[in-house]
């Protein structure tokens, strides 16, 4: 029998766009597919725009939770031996499932490529193919950020139960959270590089900068508890821990930007946690790595703040 797959749209407050999502989900070519909404909370009529799109698709609703819960619930909701979460801003191909399932045998998850579109209302400011492409190193892979996003993805569905499902205690960084879960398990994770799909990213609205500092400390902490997860199993290799700590200190000096003592204090755990850490090519600019060099991370991250002030700086007027 042909698997199922489960399309599940969590919805919060996404009218003008959450038509367009159902329609892509009711368009798949593979043969065997549910569609099931869940709004959560709307109070912009999110539901209603959903439902026009009925009797094809099953609704429900809930007061507000949030996405991992609305997650979650979708999961509870579902039959599908396969699961696709689709955000209420972003669209499938028509063909992603059918491409997805032509490689599903023996993965737990299946990725791929994806259109990023960076939009200001209904304005699209750019537009960006990411190919799903493998990686010889899974997790650090994941260290660096380099997975799509959630709606690139198709879990099998008893990998999602491994997992524990979606943590509904973050609201960042929530893809990631189960990406190391499942790769940390042992999950194999494939990529499909002709399964198109469209991920909308929102200009200075959606959830990772709605909070930077709350979206910055989830991701470093993210990545410290999967790194205390690899020496726990002595799994570290070579590129995870290039990568680890790569990114480590990347986080460290955004989070510099947004408060100086804190990201001294965790410079000061990443050095505790390997005392010859520090930038990298290709990672960070030679002009950073000389500075960090020979006046450490305080002094360089305040001329690196001067820099970056000195080139936004107007230029005299003529006289």
């Amino acid at each position: 029998m042909t698997p199922r797959v489960s399309i599940l749209v969590p919805v919060h407050n996404a009218r003008e766009w959450i038509a367009a999502a159902i329609k892509s989900a009711l368009a798949q070519t593979w043969d065997n597919t549910e569609v099931i909404v869940l709004d959560d909370g709307s109070t912009d009529g999110s539901a209603e725009a959903a439902r026009a799109c009925a009797p094809d698709i099953r609704i429900e609703s809930q007061p507000r939770r949030g996405q991992n819960a609305s997650r979650n619930r979708l999961t509870a909701l579902s039959s599908g031996e396969w699961l696709l979460y689709l955000d209420a801003d972003d669209e499938l191909a028509p063909d992603a499932v059918e491409r997805k399932m032509a490689r599903s045998s023996g993965a737990d998850a299946l990725y791929g490529s994806m259109e990023l579109r960076t939009q200001r209302g209904r304005d699209l400011i750019s537009s960006q193919m990411i190919v799903a492409t493998s990686f010889d190193d899974p997790l650090a892979a994941a260290f660096l950020w380099k997975y799509p996003n959630t709606s690139s993805f198709m879990f099998r569905r008893q990998a999602v139960i491994d997992a524990c499902g979606w943590n509904e205690a973050i609201h960042s960084c929530t893809d990631y959270d189960l990406y190391f879960k499942l790769l940390l398990a042992g999950k194999q994770l494939r990529p499909v590089p002709d399964s198109f799909s469209v991920y909308r990213h929102w200009d200075g609205a959606q959830a990772s900068t709605e909070n930077a500092m709350r979206s910055t400390t989830t991701r470093l902490e993210m990545m410290w508890r999967a790194a205390d997860a690899l020496t726990q199993s002595q799994r570290w290799t070579r590129d995870a821990r290039a990568a680890f700590s790569a990114a480590a200190l990347g986080v460290i000096r955004v989070m510099y930007g947004l408060d100086p003592s804190r990201a001294i204090a965790e410079h000061e755990r990443l050095r505790t946690w390997n005392p010859r850490v520090g930038p990298a090519p290709p990672f960070f600019s030679a002009g950073y790595r000389a500075a960090y060099r020979l006046l450490g991370f305080r002094w360089a991250e305040r001329v690196a703040g001067a820099t970056r002030t000195m080139k936004h700086l107007p230029l005299p007027a003529d006289r």
